[in-house]
C-alpha cells in the first residue's frame, strides 16, 4: 500500500501534518496545489491524523513552505532536516 511519511505536530494551539514534497509542487499551478493539498486533508482524516496539512520542500537549500497565514512565523524558524527529524507518521492510500 502506498504512503506518504509526515510529521504531525501540535505547535503553538494548532495540530499540523506536515508533508514533505517534491520542489516541483513550488511550480504546479495553484488549482494543481490545492486539489493536491485537499486530496492529502482527506487521506489524511481516513488515515486517523489529527491537523491541517502543511505542505514543505526544498527550495535551492533553503525550505519554502505552503501553509495557513498564520502559520507563517513558524515555519521560518524551523528547516527541511527538523521535518525529516519530526517525521512519526504516515499518509497510506
Amino acid at each position: 500500500m502506498p504512503s506518504i511519511p509526515v510529521a504531525q505536530l501540535h505547535e503553538h494551539g494548532q495540530d499540523m501534518v506536515i508533508v514533505i514534497m517534491d520542489s516541483a509542487f513550488a511550480r504546479a499551478a495553484p488549482n494543481h496545489q490545492e486539489a493536491t493539498i485537499s486530496q492529502l486533508q482527506a487521506l489524511a482524516k481516513l488515515n486517523g491524523l489529527k491537523g491541517t496539512i502543511a505542505m514543505v520542500w526544498d527550495a535551492g537549500g533553503k525550505m519554502d513552505y505552503l501553509v495557513p497565514q498564520p502559520w507563517h512565523e513558524f515555519f521560518r524558524s524551523i528547516t527541511l532536516d527538523d521535518v525529516r527529524g519530526r517525521i512519526n507518521a504516515e499518509i497510506k492510500w
